[in-house]
């Protein structure tokens, strides 16, 4: 249960702004208009159809009695002791060198200035500004994640050129050097000498930045320091000196501030589901077992769930994932200038001893949530090193789930239980030989799995897409791949549902240098809206739950959000809605009830995806989205008398549309299909 001593932190939303009647809602410095917006002009959803076009009313979750939509929630709302925010300015003027800061990374070398500014106590004469890497600690991988190719450690990301200024006032500036670093692996500090001068604030302008970690482009480095005519560093805390920077970088985790203000927004969007602990939450073992044998929730991460589960929102908890006090022989932390997930991971549970501590911590989640939570999960990504933390071993994983099934049923047997989602999908299984698959070498340990764990949980999650290309094959081929591999589990005495429980598609403004993980196609802001739709009506008509990855993040390099990152700035930096915000609110209302269906819809005068849902059918263009579409006209062909309407989740209005009855079926003319679906409702 909940820690009854703790109230909510969360507050209601309040209104701040009225635009044509229209309320809007602010969640800390997020303005959510309370209606759909008109992300289009808007267009008939038919030809010659003069009938009004009329605004759906959104809904929350608690108004919503069932779709399958749902996100990744990123990390999760935390008290001060389970906080870890190691890149602040103030390590700039710790005088210790093993920490350092980071600039919020940015997609392109030159996206954005980056500063650093310094304020001393009383004015000094100034002669050097050094500025110094981070002493080097050993990086062992333990199946972390990599550096991006070409990429420096954090603390060790000094820029091309660098501007160093003075000033007395904070008002004038005096530039005492302007020009290259010359940096390589090497170089540890870099000097700046001048002509002894006066000066109480210090200013360092960095550009062409360095890439660094995995996080694309950004400034880190472990101190500022200002000498003055005596000799002495007079940039530390200790001699007063204060420290602002333009932005800083909070990784993964997010900011407390921010997990605050914008936790209700899921509740906002009208989703139904929400996926915690898969990445780094205060959930998984190595925040819930600190100590070893001390097993405790942090209460506010605790109010965040019953937070949802009391406005309508199911719960998926993933449990996970190594705690280095059990499963390595030394628990010392080397990187800790680094967030543990995901760049310091211990090896997951492997040796008896190591199992059954993992089991008290089964046991200590599943009795604590019992109650509130629909669904536990077994790992995340444990097919891939940076998840498992060791190269992925089918056996082992098999050893943990086989420890944890039973412990679930026992203690909460109206929970489901789901296998650990993969890192990926299984594309091209509707084109591969049975016996291909049954080989054991075509997907690796993801259908191994599934062979061996299909008929004990209810669940299976994947992760289809990151930011693939629409016109890909894989893309292309997803809906008959879906279900082909619902009929390969179904034939390894699977009985329950999937769930593509992370996918996302970014509109990175402006795009990300290459080369990336994810790959080099971008869209636009309107075609990731469009493809936001198409997935989560796609998998909706498909009888699978949908997860968007992330509801909101502000310092991953990929676009993983619904909302806008927006210009860095220190110390947070406020998100406003993405289009895709909007058109996945108006979708999660749009398809409230709405399950899969098999009938025949025909479909004339253009190749278009049709898909059945009980009644209703969902219509679009295949392809790459483009910005603003004419729209296609077609025929559409449906067995029995209906009328109709048709609903367009990117402006969340609807028509009703004209309709002719022929011989027993219903004929809608003229029907425009654009390549963001159009949902036609029958009755």
């Amino acid at each position: 249960m909940p820690d009854p001593r703790v109230t909510t932190p969360f507050a209601d939303p309040r209104t701040l702004a009225v635009c044509h009647g229209v309320p809007v809602t602010t969640y800390g410095y997020t303005h959510i208009l309370a209606a759909a917006p008109d992300l289009l002009d808007d267009a008939p959803l038919q030809v010659g159809n003069e009938a009004p076009r009329v605004k759906v009313p959104v809904k929350c979750s608690a108004e919503i009695g069932s779709n399958r939509l749902g996100a990744t929630t990123p990390r999760m709302p935390r008290t001060a002791a389970n906080d870890y925010t190691p890149l602040e300015a103030i390590h700039l003027i710790d005088g210790d060198p093993t920490t350092c800061w980071c600039s919020r990374t940015q997609p392109s070398a030159d996206a954005e200035t980056v500063w650093i500014r310094l304020d001393l106590p009383l004015e000094r004469t100034l002669t050097r500004v050094t500025l110094r890497k981070r002493v080097p600690a050993p990086r062992e991988q333990f199946g972390s994640m990599h550096l991006d190719t070409g990429a420096v450690e954090v603390g060790m990301a000094l820029p091309a050129e660098l501007e160093v200024q003075l000033s007395r006032d904070g008002a004038t500036w005096a530039t005492v050097f302007h020009g290259t670093t010359a940096d390589t692996p090497d170089l540890r500090a870099f000097t700046v000498d001048f002509p002894a001068q006066p000066a109480k604030q210090i200013r360092v302008i960095g550009t062409h930045l360095p890439r660094v970690e995995n996080w694309l482009h950004g400034f880190s480095i472990s101190a500022v320091e200002v000498y003055d005519a005596a000799g002495q560093d007079a940039a530390l805390v200790t001699r007063g000196t204060g420290v602002q920077t333009s932005s800083t970088q909070h990784s993964m985790g997010q900011t407390t501030d921010e997990h605050r203000w914008l936790w209700p927004i899921h509740t906002d969007l009208g989703l139904k589901w929400a996926r915690i602990g898969y990445h780094d939450d205060p959930v998984n073992w190595h925040w819930v077992e600190k100590t070893p044998g001390v097993l405790a929730m942090d209460p506010e991460a605790d109010a965040a769930v019953t937070y949802l589960v009391e406005r309508g929102v199911d719960i998926v908890l993933a449990l996970g994932f190594g705690n280095r006090h059990y499963c390595q022989p030394d628990p010392t932390r080397r990187l800790p200038q680094l967030w543990e997930w995901y760049y310091e991971n211990p090896k997951p549970p492997t040796t008896p001893e190591a199992l059954a501590a993992w089991e008290r911590y089964v046991r200590y989640m599943v009795t604590h949530f019992r109650d509130r939570v629909k669904v536990f999960e077994i790992w995340n990504e444990w097919n891939c090193e940076p998840y498992w933390g060791d190269a992925p071993n089918l056996a082992d994983y098999l050893a943990l789930a086989r420890v944890t099934i039973p412990i679930i049923r026992e203690l909460a047997p109206e929970a489901q239980v789901m296998l650990g989602s993969f890192a990926g999908f299984p594309h091209g299984i509707a084109t591969t030989p049975a016996a291909e698959l049954e080989a054991g070498s075509w997907t690796g340990p993801m259908l191994e799995s599934i062979r061996a764990l299909a008929a004990d949980v209810d669940l299976i999650g994947y992760h289809p897409f990151y930011q693939c290309d629409p016109d890909e094959p894989r893309f292309r081929g997803y809906i008959a791949d879906v279900r082909a591999f619902a009929g390969y589990c179904a034939a390894h005495g699977f009985r329950g549902e999937l769930l593509a429980s992370e996918w996302n598609y970014a509109a990175n403004y402006p795009a990300p240098t290459p080369p990336n993980w994810w790959g080099d196609w971008t869209c636009s802001e309107i075609a990731k809206a469009k493809i936001v739709a198409q997935l989560s009506v796609a998998h909706t008509a498909l009888g699978v739950g949908s997860f968007f990855c992330e509801t909101w993040s502000n310092y991953y390099p990929l676009d993983l959000t619904l909302l806008r990152r927006g210009t860095a700035a220190d110390p947070i930096t406020p998100q406003q809605p993405q289009a895709a915000y909007y058109a996945m609110r108006n979708l999660a209302g749009a398809l409230d009830g709405l399950q899969p269906a098999a009938f025949p819809v025909t479909v004339t005068g253009a190749e278009v995806v049709a898909l059945p849902l009980i009644g209703a059918v969902a219509l679009w263009l295949p392809g790459r989205p483009v910005d603003v579409h004419p729209g296609t006209p077609v025929t559409v062909t449906l067995d029995g008398t209906h009328h109709a309407t048709a609903y367009d989740p990117l402006n969340g209005v609807e028509q009703a549309l004209r309709v002719e009855h022929e011989g027993g079926q219903t004929v809608i003319p003229g029907l425009l299909v654009r390549d963001c679906p159009v949902l036609v409702r029958v009755t």
